[in-house]
């Protein structure tokens, strides 16, 4: 099928089934919805215009939270208060990152680039997160996330899943300082400012881009602030639906178009995949589709940065 505004022909049903890797990957690890768009935009389906793939990019990430975020609320696994403080600073930091992008990231040629190097500093986050190392070095995470997995057995086994909310967030203390609360047995505790400040940087790299801002925030909240994998997906993904609507608008502003009708079969994919990311989650353990998000990055990276220079040494074409 041709699109138009995209310049390209591609199948609906590929644009769905990637849709559907996309937002299962997006709300399950809360980070790469909008790297994964990026891929299928630029490498699957061929779109040559990048201030066409970043605004379509942010769709992707902002209908997925939307699906997933209130399925996490009502198992109550998500921090929310932390997610809107990412999000108050990350409005100010999508401004100033779509505008950057617009005005000097104007072409497929000077955004590709950047786009595969963004790719590989993930990746390269995602390789370090699977070691044992990592894992082993946060012991607090790793109790309540036993605590949690077993939880959910215990649950299952008795058919009484809609009493996971009992080891939900719970908070103690709230307030523009100190923050603290328990989740699976654990309690945790925060600072207000610290995640408003990494909301309002994340932002600008991740709206220049043209994606979510998962791929830094995830790390972010699980290893700085320390909070396990099961709550750290749906409050990153709330946080990036309000940043990544900032950008969307004001791309639009500045002058971008995006392709509706290829959106509308992509959409029909990010709400499936989104729907199940909560939903099989509990019972995926992160660490196996980190690994196998870990391989698609470091591959497409290499693609993007190297793949034209690997071509001419050896004849092997990425």
């Amino acid at each position: 099928m041709y699109f138009s505004v995209a310049d390209v022909t591609v199948s609906p049903i590929l644009l769905i089934l990637w849709s559907i890797i996309t937002g299962y990957v997006f709300s399950s690890v809360g980070a790469a919805g909008g790297i994964l768009g990026g891929i299928g935009h630029i490498s699957i389906f061929g779109i040559k215009n990048a201030n066409i793939v970043k605004p379509m990019n942010q769709i992707l990430t902002t209908v997925s939270p939307i699906i997933s975020s209130p399925m996490y609320i009502r198992e109550k696994r998500l921090v929310l208060q932390v997610s809107i403080a990412l999000a108050v600073g990350g409005i100010a930091g999508a401004l100033l990152g779509s505008w950057l992008s617009h005005s000097y990231l104007p072409d497929m040629k000077s955004y590709k680039p950047f786009f595969g190097l963004i790719t590989y500093i993930v990746a390269a986050r995602l390789w370090y997160e699977i070691t044992p190392g990592f894992r082993n070095s946060q012991a607090k995470v790793k109790e309540a996330t036993k605590t949690f997995e077993a939880k959910v057995k215990e649950l299952k086994a008795s058919g009484k899943m809609n009493e996971i909310k009992n080891i939900g967030v719970n908070f103690s203390e709230t307030g523009l300082g100190n923050n603290k609360f328990t989740f699976a047995g654990q309690t945790f505790e925060y600072k207000t400012l610290v995640p408003f400040i990494a909301g309002l940087l994340v932002a600008i790299v991740s709206s220049s881009m043209g994606v979510g801002g998962g791929f830094l925030l995830v790390p972010f909240v699980s290893s700085f602030m320390g909070f396990p994998m099961y709550i750290v997906a749906g409050t990153v993904t709330l946080s990036i639906l309000i940043t990544s609507l900032t950008s969307i608008i004001n791309y639009i502003q500045l002058g971008s178009v995006m392709d509706y009708s290829m959106l509308s079969f992509e959409l029909v994919g990010i709400v499936i995949g989104s729907y199940l990311g909560p939903k099989l989650s509990k019972y995926v353990k992160a660490v196996y589709l980190k690994g196998l998000l870990a391989v698609i990055l470091t591959y497409t990276g290499t693609q993007y940065l190297f793949g034209k220079l690997i071509s001419e040494l050896t004849g092997f074409k990425m």
